[in-house]
């Protein structure tokens, strides 16, 4: 039975709005010590992420601000059926454009290649504000949102993504939070 169009906006809304939260609060999360017993502690029970939301209803994109590793990532993603495509910014500092910001991460990119993302890196202005940008897209199969498998599949890989991504910036030492940057957000 093929999807109505009604409920692929509601499809859409719900993924982005809930289900996208709730996923990107377990970027960054606690392991339990060796000496728990298997299984004893959830994800969810673990998480230490924060995210805010920003979204207009029936738009088909949503901003999140990431909070995890002590730091804060600007995110949007969006969601047009089968095509995603997630945009991190950074904000641009004095030694920071978007070849440094590739250079930084090489290992990241061919990591989400290999998971089917196609990577690009830009540099973004919004005066008086300037940013760095990564943005990785990727197409989905034609039936993404009827099936759970497939949308679990690309929310585990945007929350993997966002945490090496995150990561990677702590590594290099790079400050992600908008509001560090004297960003109004």
């Amino acid at each position: 039975m093929e999807m109505t169009l009604e409920a692929a906006r509601q499809r859409v809304e719900r993924v982005l709005t809930v289900d996208m939260v709730e996923s990107l609060e377990a970027v960054d999360y606690e392991l339990p010590p060796f000496s728990a017993p298997p299984r004893a502690t959830t994800l969810a029970d673990a998480r230490r992420g924060r995210v805010a939301l920003r979204h207009v209803a029936g738009a088909a994109d949503a901003h999140y601000l990431v909070e995890a590793f002590g730091d804060a990532l600007l995110m949007q993603l969006q969601l047009n059926l089968w095509r995603m495509v997630v945009v991190y910014r950074v904000p641009a500092g004095d030694a920071l454009d978007a070849a440094g910001l590739a250079t930084r991460l090489e290992r990241w990119r061919i990591g989400a290649e290999h998971a089917g993302w196609k990577i690009g890196f830009r540099d973004a202005s919004d005066p008086p504000r300037r940013w760095v940008e990564t943005y990785a897209y990727a197409m989905g199969p034609e039936d993404l949102l009827e099936s759970e498998l497939q949308l679990q599949y690309w929310r585990t890989d945007i929350v993997q993504m966002t945490r090496y991504f995150l990561l990677e910036m702590r590594r290099f030492g790079v400050r992600l939070s908008p509001a560090d940057a004297g960003y109004a957000i």
